[in-house]
């Protein structure tokens, strides 16, 4: 009985062993690449524009994924990352139905293949000093030997991984790329003044490298007469002093079908300044003179929004220690600000800006103007003018009134416009007053402009004829624009850094989307919209909203006591002044009873206002870390012990049922 019973367990066991094996060779051939993806963005799946897209490529794509396998061992981040690239890589390779073929090279130290990697344009990575370096990064390659590389794969960028590769995949494989004009009158090819080093000139933006990776980029100067044809698409970037001659021509490119991208901005603080005392201020405004009204909207280029629910955080320093404080008219709008049902802005997750502007809506207007970017209602319009000359971070929030409403920032406008100019080349709408630039003195007070003559002037009206031509209805065409308040997004250091080792580039980390959005709303325009489901397959921080609600109330709560006790110590520290000043030049050692008195009275005052501000300084550090270490513990301490709990209940419920279960 002993022995049939061993054989019996031993046959068992020998069963399952099989059993597992069999799923483990099934689970490895016969269902590879089957996989649940449950996670909140579908970050491991691919998005359903990538099939289509590799396969109507025009050339077939060899891509060639260099990873030092050896040398990553021991860098857990490192390999779980490459891991996730090389299934990734493979699967599109699977979906293109043989136009991309894949190879995975290990570019070992001193071999063929890290010399062929070096030779496309893998940046190696050194590790430490015995001379290791890692390669992580792919080579795309077309028929005619064409090559783009992206030298490191850095695993920060995570989120833009399906992009990036795509992107090259279709940079490699499109025989003609879309022609777009770019009329700025900022520096983006480069070229300008180096703040970082005057003897350089500045680098190209990391905006324009793009454009010119994915399109046939043609330079529109400020100064010319005309756009150039066979336009795709056209960007305008910080229009300013353009002639009635380029307006004309944009008008009639808009009217025609033309699809614009244009960046207005109130204070663009890219712009270099022309006054160089007045500490980087005067009018750095533009527009697009009667164009915009004419497409529907109303632009204020003397109004600079401000809103304390998006405003980003910065360092200052003011009398005392430096601290961070919320600056209301740089703001990190989020996903909630951010349009849903639009395929440019849908899928962002961030977009930082620096003095936007406010867009009006018109009511007069024939074609569909919709929101892309909204700020908060915790917001309100301020003046340029407080801006121009040395703008005060703690001065705006101290008179920061929110005016309950949101203000539009960027908007697509969609369908029928009319034209902004006659057939005789007068506009046929003239701007509003609040529109015109204004022109600050160094001491910030307005120049009054002179009187035009009449008639003259690119918004005047006509001087009157003897006998008046009848009225003709405006001409009309369909639009397709979009129109954002602020040129700063497009700046480098609102949204990517650069990672260098050197001179050499590792690559970049995207901190924000907003060349994801330059690249949405241009492919959109150019017709090929597959890429638009490709852009932040998640979102990069999930900001704690509630703490951000504390942490405000906190700082406005000892805020306003915070500077009256500052007003305070500088009251008496004048009166101690003055005081000083009282001595004769007889006695200028020896004060009367009632000036030591009030000497000793003035320096107790202040050495108890000193005294409470460092206490209500630290009372709002300590509140905000308190807040922290609360929710620690919660998530840490409490919801484990609250699983615990119920789970010890539910395994006494289970075993007092099955007691009374053998009991009956």
């Amino acid at each position: 009985m002993t022995n049939a019973r061993t054989i019996g367990i031993v046959a068992a066991f020998a069963g399952v062993t099989v059993a597992l094996c069999a799923f483990a060779v099934a689970s490895t051939y016969a269902v590879r690449g089957l996989r649940l993806d449950l996670t909140e963005d579908r970050l491991y799946s691919l998005s359903p524009a990538v099939a289509p897209l590799v396969q109507r490529l025009d050339e077939p794509v060899k891509l060639d994924f260099y990873y030092s396998a050896e040398v990553a061992q021991g860098m857990p981040q490192i390999q779980s990352y490459a891991n996730r690239v090389r299934e990734f890589l493979q699967e599109i390779a699977q979906a293109s139905k043989g136009r991309i073929t894949l190879r995975v090279i290990d570019p070992a130290p001193f071999s063929d293949a890290q010399d062929e990697a070096r030779a496309a344009g893998i940046a190696p990575l050194r590790l430490d000093g015995s001379g290791k370096e890692l390669m992580l990064g792919l080579v795309a390659k077309n028929s005619v030997d064409q090559t783009e590389a992206m030298p490191f794969l850095d695993p920060n960028k995570e989120p833009f991984l399906e992009y990036d590769v795509m992107r090259l995949v279709q940079s490699i494989g499109k025989v003609k790329k879309p022609t777009i004009g770019l009329l700025s009158s900022l520096p983006l090819a480069g070229g300008g003044p180096n703040p970082a080093d005057p003897r350089q000139p500045s680098e190209p933006w990391q905006i324009h490298l793009q454009l010119k990776q994915l399109y046939q980029v043609k330079e529109i100067a400020t100064t010319d007469a005309a756009l150039p044809e066979g336009l795709d698409a056209l960007v305008i970037v910080h229009p300013r002093g353009l002639s009635t001659e380029l307006l004309r021509s944009i008008d009639s490119y808009a009217l025609n079908g033309g699809r614009i991208l244009a960046f207005l901005d109130p204070h663009c603080e890219a712009q270099e300044s022309q006054d160089r005392f007045s500490g980087g201020s005067g009018d750095k405004s533009s527009d697009l003179g009667p164009l915009t009204r004419a497409w529907g909207i109303e632009w204020t280029r003397d109004k600079v929004v401000a809103d304390s629910t998006y405003a980003q955080r910065v360092r200052v320093r003011s009398q005392g220690p430096i601290r961070e404080v919320d600056y209301l008219i740089w703001l990190a709008l989020r996903d909630d600000a951010l349009a849903k049902d639009d395929p440019s802005t849908g899928r962002l997750a961030q977009i930082n800006t620096q003095t936007m502007g406010a867009i009006d809506i018109r009511e007069s207007n024939k074609a569909t103007v919709k929101p892309l970017m909204e700020s908060s209602a915790e917001s309100m319009r301020l003046d340029g003018v407080r801006i121009q000359y040395f703008p005060d971070p703690e001065g705006l929030m101290r008179d920061f009134k929110p005016e309950g409403k949101r203000n539009v920032l960027a908007v697509r406008v969609q369908g029928q416009i009319e034209a902004a100019y006659d057939e005789a080349g007068n506009p046929t709408i003239a701007p509003p007053e609040s529109s015109k630039p204004v022109m600050l003195a160094p001491d910030g007070s307005e120049i009054p402009s002179a009187p035009a003559a009449p008639g003259k002037g690119p918004f005047q009206d006509p001087a009157p004829s003897a006998s008046p031509a009848p009225a003709k209805a405006p001409r009309t065409g369909i639009g397709n624009i979009v129109i954002v308040a602020d040129a700063d997004i497009l700046a480098d250091q609102n949204w990517i850094e650069q990672q260098r080792m050197g001179n050499l580039v590792l690559g970049s980390r995207v901190m924000a989307d907003n060349g994801a959005f330059v690249l949405n709303v241009l492919e959109m325009f150019t017709g090929d919209d597959a890429l638009l489901n490709l852009r932040a397959r998640g979102k990069y921080q999930r900001p704690f909203d509630r703490v951000e609600e504390i942490r405000k109330a906190a700082e406005k709560q000892y805020l306003d006591r915070e500077r009256e006790l500052q007003n305070q110590i500088r009251q008496s520290e004048a009166r101690l002044t003055e005081l000083q000043a009282q001595k004769t030049p007889e006695n200028q050692l020896i004060l009367s009873p009632e000036q030591e008195a009030e000497v000793v009275k003035l320096e107790e005052q202040s050495l108890a206002a000193r005294k409470e501000l460092r206490s209500v300084q630290f009372n709002l550090r300590r509140e905000v870390e308190g807040l922290g270490t609360r929710l620690m513990l919660i998530n840490v301490v409490a919801w484990p012990l609250v699983v615990a709990g119920l789970a010890a209940i539910m395994l006494v419920r289970r075993s007092h049922l099955h007691r009374s279960t053998k009991k009956a």
